[in-house]
């Protein structure tokens, strides 16, 4: 992927509040909050994303995708029926990076409540900015499989 995009879309996506980094090895998960001031230095073909108590290296050149994801088939549908989120992948569909969005049922405590629109409409307002520029996908993911589609469309939020 054209690394000037992923940098513009990392950039934007640490300029939201409430973003979660999340990377999964497969065998560990670790999940970190975006804080107000988050740090960016790009070197050659290194992302170093920089928040106070921790930071994440990013090979640019192993990311080959870049997914914005509505998820129903998750595990955790009985609190939130969906998440949404950014995520980077590198060969053979290897998740490295994943940044979520402020889950509309949950509250700024993370405990469910009932669905809040106004937080849906940041990673609705990604999407119509970023889904197919230089291959950036919409990927809707459910318990039926997943759907992949390269335009901009309206994600469902409600029930």
């Amino acid at each position: 992927m054209d690394r000037d995009l992923i940098k513009g879309l990392i950039e934007e996506l640490l300029g939201c509040e409430g973003m979660l980094l999340v990377i999964d090895s497969g065998g560990a998960v670790s999940e970190m909050h975006a804080p107000p001031e988050v740090a960016t230095e790009f070197d050659g073909r290194w992302a170093t994303i920089e928040a106070g108590e921790w930071h994440v290296h990013l090979d640019l050149d192993r990311v080959q995708g870049a997914q914005f994801v509505e998820n129903s088939n998750h595990g955790h549908e009985s609190m939130m029926p969906k998440l949404y989120y950014l995520r980077l992948s590198g060969a053979e569909e290897v998740t490295l990076l994943r940044f979520y969005f402020p889950n509309p049922w949950l509250d700024d405590d993370e405990r469910p409540t009932e669905f809040q629109p106004e937080r849906l409409r940041e990673f609705e307002g990604f999407c119509e900015r970023y889904v197919g520029r230089g291959g950036v996908v919409f990927v809707e993911r459910t318990a039926d499989g997943d759907v992949y589609r390269d335009e901009a469309v309206k994600v469902g939020g409600g029930l």
